[in-house]
């Protein structure tokens, strides 16, 4: 039997208003099986009602990309920080920005 390694990905998650009452980042740690560490997050007056986390989520490439599948549903932003540039992901490959152990 393979033993997949669990993988981490650093990102940020700009949530709108209309979100901010429902359990996103607890759904993807249990929904997913991920583990979740918020690093930072931006709520309210300061963020005008949206909510800005930013996350490192670790778990099977497969979970990853459940969670990434799960947020694209709910038109949820998911950006990362490539090249010292934070870029909105549009592609789930994952190459370039897993972070490495």
């Amino acid at each position: 039997m393979t033993i997949t390694q669990p993988q981490s990905l650093k990102i940020s998650l700009h949530i709108p208003p209309k979100y901010l009452q429902q359990s996103i980042i607890f759904d993807l740690a249990s929904t997913c099986n991920l583990k979740v560490n918020i690093t930072s997050a931006l709520l309210g007056e300061e963020a005008d009602g949206d909510g800005w986390f930013n996350l490192i989520l670790t778990g099977t490439k497969n979970s990853l990309r459940l969670a990434l599948e799960y947020l694209s549903t709910l038109e949820i932003e998911v950006w990362t920080n490539q090249d010292n540039k934070q870029i909105l992901l549009q592609d789930w490959d994952f190459e370039g920005w897993l972070l490495q152990d």
